[in-house]
């Protein structure tokens, strides 16, 4: 029966792609910029994809941007938006996809989804004739970079891919990367233990970004408008330990010792409800909220955040210079939240405990040792883009 289904499945696929193909042109979009289709996902791979494209300074004036998200993706789309007014661009083009599988769903219905995902992908794929994709590990890209290199291959369209493997992946690559790293165009790591395991792979990580081999200069004292706010988040997850965890007047003591005097908790759609420090009184303001669309600026502006280890969220604390406490979440699975936290640890740019250990952590933790991460982008994303679309190094500007 599945073998019918895939057959019928490619079938279909393969007349889609003869008719685009007929129907296609291969010249460049309106003023001959390239067109780029951005692949989003959730969470932290629509802040780091987002961060590669500020990289690009100039060159986003090179690329006709549109982007690639899950129906079910709330967020993305908002950050995308942003991302265009910072930069005055206009509305972002956004193309929507059923999700290939929900966190959960059963493998063998996810077998039905998956096949109808990728049919809404191909002919995403199909009729924007990308030049070039860029992508860093959402499920949704696996689809999009198989049907960018058929289409590639019957000469519909260039589709031309980078794959930027996120920064959560300090000691090995994802599932997404394991399955694409074969098959994309340029192939980019941020930690240097995955290049001998991974030769393709091009080193974009803290090291390549200008001024990371020096001494890095001791984290600046937060600046911040109003009373010093501490801001706990479990960002798009559900974390009910670190709530609870955080749910007692011996937490609000540990933070008032550090100038602390408001603490806003977001609690997500967890089920476990603060109860011990909301309406304490004391000098401590409390504040529990499940989401706000202010929170990813609210959090550039803390003097304290405590998140899970998502990178999303870590990229954006130290790219605003503040103090930073991870707490993983050790019941998910293949925790690669782990890694990353112990992993900058490591080089004094956060602190990391586990729920457990969070107050007696938060008690003993020296935050005049913490370093500022470099704030100046790594070339290797842009220059890879140059390199495929065939465009000069401006060299320094």
């Amino acid at each position: 029966m599945w073998i019918l289904v895939l057959a019928l499945l490619l079938l279909a696929l393969l007349v889609l792609l003869l008719r685009l193909r007929a129907a296609s042109s291969n010249q460049r979009a309106a003023g001959g910029r390239a067109r780029c289709l951005v692949v989003l996902g959730s969470g932290g791979h629509t802040t780091e994809m987002l961060y590669d494209l500020r990289s690009l300074g100039k060159l986003l004036e090179r690329l006709e941007l549109t982007y690639l998200i899950a129906d079910t993706d709330r967020g993305s789309l908002a950050q995308a938006e942003a991302f265009h007014e910072e930069i005055g661009a206009p509305r972002p083009r956004v193309l929507r996809v059923p999700r290939a599988r929900e966190v959960g769903q059963s493998y063998i219905s996810s077998i039905f989804t998956t096949l109808r995902a990728a049919w809404f992908t191909f002919q995403h794929v199909g009729q924007l004739k990308p030049d070039i994709v860029l992508t860093n590990g959402p499920g949704t890209c696996v689809p999009v970079v198989f049907a960018g290199y058929i289409c590639r291959a019957l000469g519909v369209c260039r589709s031309l891919t980078i794959y930027s493997e996120s920064f959560a992946r300090s000691e090995n690559l994802s599932l997404s990367g394991r399955i694409l790293y074969h098959f994309v165009d340029r192939f980019t790591v941020q930690w240097e233990e995955l290049l001998p395991l991974h030769p393709r792979a091009k080193y974009a990580g803290f090291h390549s970004r200008p001024g990371a081999d020096e001494d890095l200069p001791p984290l600046p004292e937060p600046a911040t408008e109003g009373p010093a706010t501490a801001i706990v988040t479990v960002g798009s997850t559900r974390f009910d330990e670190l709530i609870r965890t955080i749910d007692s007047q011996a937490f609000l003591a540990a933070l008032r010792t550090i100038g602390i005097r408001r603490l806003v908790v977001q609690k997500g759609n967890g089920t476990y409800q603060p109860t011990s420090i909301v309406g304490a009184g004391g000098d401590v303001e409390v504040q529990v909220i499940e989401y706000s669309p202010s929170l990813p600026a609210d959090i550039r502006r803390a003097a304290l955040v405590i998140s899970h280890a998502g990178a999303g969220t870590i990229m954006d604390c130290l790219l605003s210079a503040r103090r930073l406490v991870v707490v993983p979440n050790e019941a998910l699975m293949n925790n690669h939240q782990i890694q990353l936290g112990m992993a900058l640890q490591d080089q004094q740019l956060l602190f990391c405990f586990t729920a457990s250990k969070l107050l007696e952590g938060l008690q003993k933790a020296d935050f005049a040792s913490l370093r500022r991460f470099p704030d100046a982008p790594s070339p290797v994303f842009p220059r890879c883009v140059r390199e495929l679309l065939d465009v000069a190094d401006p060299g320094p500007s």
